[in-house]
């Protein structure tokens, strides 16, 4: 049986072996990745203002000071990149942090629109899951062509507590000034998991001072460590705030946070979000050439994700990972990693040729093409 050790070497090994091309997944600078194992991964922090045994407290620990400054440092990063007004980076996941907004916003009996899953909503917010936690009611928003049916959304009841955007498969902005036009007394809860790193260099998405809460995970389109954020207007920062210990974490992970604020100060001097895009209008472009046929024509996205249609896109998955390229089991493609990792449009020719070959069938030796692409890719 091979040891943690032995497998930990094989990862690294395999992820040198692939181009990747998973839109949930991405890969930080070296600074960063080294900050998950600094100190501050063997500590903790909690701020409170407490009484214990008629001492008071404003920390549940001792040597807390950088901490304090740690959490204080990368959320003024984080505010100032989306321009709004704070930010809370303990969620440690994208989902806690959904959970975290919906939680403390919306109270029970409250509806909310939300994205639905056949048009590539998150499926956290179907009916089954976090509605039912908080005893909330989801309704799904009208939808025609991976966009939301704005035509259709004046035809329907306005007293709805929230609009839950974003999605799972997330190709194109929304029309801000349409849905507060339409819903002026909901608020905008914005889950930008997978256009969060766009979203952060003004891109992707226009009139973001309309939305109230803004919220995801920060390793997919953004390049950070796993976890969550919340980032939104400041007249909701003591709701948002307010009793989450004990409620939706305790640990909230410092060296998570130390790699997260590395991360806002590498995309301040970045033009990651533009590379990613120019990315994946390559990639699209090379596989329009070869008659590759994508889900959402003739449009296909606006982010860095797009979709290919395919009768068995979990067999063409499973092919194509045969051949050292990874899409996901839907058939999502997003170029987050490979575009951190260094690869450029010139590179997504050779990319999209092997994707080709792979779909229609061909005999050829991948390992032999991709190797020049593998080779300019690097380790961070």
């Amino acid at each position: 049986m091979p040891s943690i050790s032995d497998l930990l070497k094989k990862q690294e090994n395999l992820r040198r072996s692939v181009v990747p091309l998973q839109p949930s997944e991405n890969v930080m600078t070296r600074n960063a990745t080294m900050a998950l194992s600094s100190d501050f991964n063997h500590r903790y922090s909690l701020s409170m203002d407490s009484e214990y045994r008629g001492s008071k407290m404003d920390n549940a620990y001792a040597g807390t000071r950088f901490s304090e400054e740690l959490i204080e440092r990368t959320e003024k990063l984080a505010a100032l990149s989306f321009k709004m007004d704070f930010a809370d980076v303990r969620p440690i996941s994208g989902h806690l942090a959904a959970m975290q907004v919906l939680g403390n916003l919306l109270k029970k009996g409250d509806s909310f629109l939300y994205i639905p899953q056949e048009w590539g909503g998150y499926d956290g917010y179907e009916s089954i899951y976090l509605p039912r936690m908080f005893g909330l009611k989801g309704r799904k928003f009208p939808m025609k062509n991976w966009k939301i049916d704005y035509e259709k959304l004046g035809g329907i009841e306005t007293d709805y507590a929230a609009l839950v955007l974003g999605a799972s498969v997330f190709f194109h902005p929304y029309d801000l000034k349409k849905l507060r036009k339409f819903f002026p007394d909901s608020l905008i809860l914005y889950d930008a998991s997978h256009v969060l790193g766009l979203l952060s260099q003004g891109l992707f998405q226009k009139d973001l001072d309309l939305v109230d809460i803004l919220y995801g995970s920060t390793h997919k389109n953004f390049p950070g460590p796993q976890g969550g954020i919340i980032i939104g207007k400041g007249e909701f920062e003591n709701k948002i705030k307010e009793q989450v210990i004990w409620k939706y974490y305790d640990n909230f992970h410092l060296a998570r946070i130390a790699a997260l604020g590395i991360s806002f100060e590498f995309l301040e001097r970045s033009d990651y979000g533009v590379r990613c895009i120019k990315n994946t209008e390559a990639l699209i472009k090379t596989l329009r050439e070869f008659q590759v046929h994508f889900v959402n024509e003739p449009e296909v996205t606006e982010s860095c994700m797009f979709m290919l249609d395919h009768e068995n896109p979990a067999e063409l998955s499973r092919k194509l990972e045969r051949h050292h390229i990874l899409i996901d089991r839907i058939g999502r493609v997003g170029l987050n990693e490979a575009t951190m990792r260094g690869l450029r449009p010139q590179e997504m020719k050779v990319i999209g040729g092997v994707i080709k070959k792979v779909i229609y069938g061909e005999k050829f030796h991948s390992a032999t093409i991709l190797r020049p692409v593998l080779d300019k890719m690097n380790d961070l």
